[in-house]
């Protein structure tokens, strides 16, 4: 299937030389129910039949387990455990597609939008890819009073985001801001999905991401927790750059191995000024 699927898509694109987006070859992911990005190359369906579905032509594969491991185990352990599978283990140059909710899962992360700004940060922080449902952008609850999947299927709160409801912990355009910030970054910075991952600090939870290839570097740090001013970036960013908070637009100058920034914000997203 994935060499037919790549052999159209070039002959469309030369035929189609004014239309094409970029000569990139096809990319084909996969779904294959409960396969968890830790069953690595072969997913066994019964027990002891296992196939290797990257054999097949797949580039990438949905990640059904991150929305448990998110709860289960602390979030450095998760990010570690995907950055070193991704980079050093059974799939590397290989990828998978990360999702807290669908549309038939019926145990979405955060149903009740609880949690929504976690729900942003533990998926677009994740290594690999992103799948974003639609809604989650928004808030949109995954509790309708429906049968089945249709729960998870509920009109898109467009006016709650027009109005700018008041979610008590949050409002709709505030969350929706938040949402864009991240993806914009992770958008700006392959070494978020592709990058290797470093923890710098426990407290406020710090880490770093740095990917570089033949032709290209990337590297920025995230505070998890903005309630620390200070932050160590030793070995990441050098002496006297210039780094700026992505998600406040705040700029700062590393000294003493250290940035120090004034403005506050849920999430602190370092980037080097180019």
């Amino acid at each position: 299937m994935y060499a037919e699927a790549l052999k159209a898509l070039e002959d469309w694109k030369n035929e189609h030389s004014e239309e094409k987006l970029d000569d990139l070859p096809f990319y084909m992911v996969g779904e294959v129910y409960n396969y968890s990005i830790h069953n690595g190359l072969n997913y066994t369906y019964d027990g002891d039949t296992a196939i290797n579905f990257f054999e097949e032509g797949f580039k990438s594969m949905i990640n059904f387990s991150l929305k448990w491991e998110v709860v289960q185990k602390p979030l450095d352990e998760v990010y570690s455990n995907y950055s070193k599978i991704l980079n050093e283990g059974e799939l590397k140059e290989k990828s998978v597609l990360n999702y807290l909710s669908s549309h038939d899962d019926g145990q979405p992360f955060d149903a009740n939008r609880d949690n929504v700004f976690n729900t942003a940060n533990y998926l677009l922080l994740a290594p690999g890819a992103a799948q974003i449902y639609y809604g989650d952008e928004t808030a949109r609850k995954l509790n309708a009073q429906a049968n089945g999947d249709a729960t998870l299927r509920s009109f898109m709160n467009w006016d709650e985001l027009e109005n700018n409801i008041d979610r008590k912990d949050y409002r709709i355009q505030e969350i929706q801001k938040h949402w864009q910030k991240l993806g914009q970054f992770r958008n700006n910075h392959p070494a978020i999905g592709a990058g290797v991952h470093q923890k710098l600090n426990d407290m406020p939870y710090t880490f770093a991401r740095t990917y570089s290839d033949s032709s290209y570097t990337d590297k920025v740090v995230v505070v998890m927790d903005s309630g620390s001013n200070s932050i160590d970036v030793k070995n990441i960013f050098s002496e006297g750059e210039e780094i700026r908070n992505f998600y406040t637009g705040e700029t700062a100058v590393v000294k003493h191995q250290a940035l120090t920034f004034k403005k506050a914000g849920r999430i602190m997203l370092l980037e080097v000024i180019p």
